[in-house]
């Protein structure tokens, strides 16, 4: 249960961070080749994090690690 809360809660900030930065290439697109660089580091690196989560999501659910953890909370209620 605790990789699914983690992969779960980490998804709530890179949204964050992918809407912020979209937000920044649209205010930022007259400024300096090195800011806008630096802008378009950080959605490259959002988007690493999200295959990272969705691998660990993926890797989760063919392992049954998924369902069993949701029998169990349910049991456990």
């Amino acid at each position: 249960m605790l990789l699914i809360n983690l992969i779960h809660d980490l998804r709530q900030p890179l949204g964050n961070i992918e809407g912020t930065t979209y937000c920044l290439t649209s205010l930022l697109q007259s400024a300096d080749a090195p800011i806008r660089d630096q802008v378009r580091l950080i959605e490259r690196q959002v988007e690493r994090a999200e295959q990272i989560l969705a691998a660990a999501s993926a890797e989760l659910a063919r392992s049954g690690v998924q369902r069993r953890e949701i029998e169990v909370t349910n049991s456990a209620s």
